[in-house]
């Protein structure tokens, strides 16, 4: 056997640094430049016995992120209602407060 046989054997993708900071931190914690390497070697985890693991990877993102987004909830929607209701009460003063005919 040559010593590349032998790390082949050892390369675990799954073990890989950048899918343990995607396990820890979610997946959008992995830097831009790394997200391609990231993709491969989720491939090569899924290929070598990894589909649970990857699995996992993504329903811990999907809850983290429902999470944020259920705690974020209240505060679009007041947000939005008051960005509408500032609209409306804006453009109805605007129509409301000009008399037409008065353009001397």
């Amino acid at each position: 056997m040559s010593s590349q046989d032998k790390n082949k054997k050892k390369y675990d993708p799954c073990k890989h640094p950048l899918i343990k900071l995607a396990e820890t931190k979610g997946l959008k914690a992995v830097p831009l430049k790394d997200t391609i390497k990231l993709r491969k070697l989720m491939k090569e985890c899924e290929i070598d016995g990894g589909e649970k693991q990857i699995s996992k990877l993504y329903d811990n993102d999907w809850d983290r992120d429902f999470k944020r987004a259920r705690r974020m909830a209240s505060w679009t929607s007041t947000h939005a209602m008051l960005v509408s209701v500032s609209f409306v009460y804006y453009f109805a003063g605007k129509v409301l407060a000009t008399k037409p005919g008065n353009g001397e």
